[in-house]
């Protein structure tokens, strides 16, 4: 009898040829000109198949967001039992390391989703809900049951450094999206320490 495991791969495997067909044709034709029934013919499964997999188009766009935050909770592991002020800088650089093996996957959804106003809104939506996530592990790794102040400045602080260094890192056309994160970081920090505060 087979194992659920061997069951799960072809199913995987189908899940995986529809997003990647659905991307490539909102990235050809546009996310509203492409419906499911042309991503189902595209993909030869029927339509019964996507919704199984996929409950609307902008759901395959954003597909990668449990593999994402997944990955961002590794990273939170990776930080958890270093000092607790070199702990941004590791999670940073784990997370940033799985974005650059992402490349391929951000750039395609990036064609797909700037200029479209629904998809950049759950753009941000997504991100926010990134952030939630790095504030609740950040304020884990120090022991608190929720985020407080520092916790939640360092995780705002850490989605705009990686927000700056992809970008930087996209500029530049390669490099390391580690070495540009921990620049953008380096950067951040002089730019804090010029900050004139006055004080009482």
């Amino acid at each position: 009898m087979a194992g659920k495991g061997s069951r799960r791969a072809p199913l995987e495997a189908r899940r995986a040829r529809i997003e990647q067909t659905a991307l490539e044709l909102f990235r050809s034709q546009g996310f509203d000109r492409v419906t499911v029934e042309d991503v189902c013919a595209a993909a030869a499964v029927a339509p019964a198949t996507f919704y199984r997999h996929f409950g609307t188009k902008e759901e395959v766009v954003f597909a990668y967001q449990a593999d994402f935050t997944a990955a961002l909770g590794r990273a939170l592991d990776a930080g958890a039992h270093v000092p607790d002020d070199e702990r941004l800088p590791v999670v940073l650089g784990e997370f940033a390391a799985f974005l650059e093996s992402q490349q391929d996957v951000l750039a395609l959804r990036d064609q797909i989703v700037l200029g479209h106003p629904r998809l950049m809104q759950r753009t941000l939506t997504v991100q926010r809900d990134m952030e939630s996530a790095l504030a609740a592990g950040l304020a884990r790794s120090r022991g608190l049951p929720t985020p407080d102040s520092a916790a939640l400045l360092e995780a705002g602080v850490g989605i705009l450094v990686l927000r700056i260094a992809v970008r930087a890192w996209r500029a530049e056309g390669g490099g390391s999206l580690v070495t540009a994160a921990r620049q953008t970081l380096v950067r951040l920090q002089e730019v804090v320490a010029g900050l004139a505060v006055d004080g009482d």
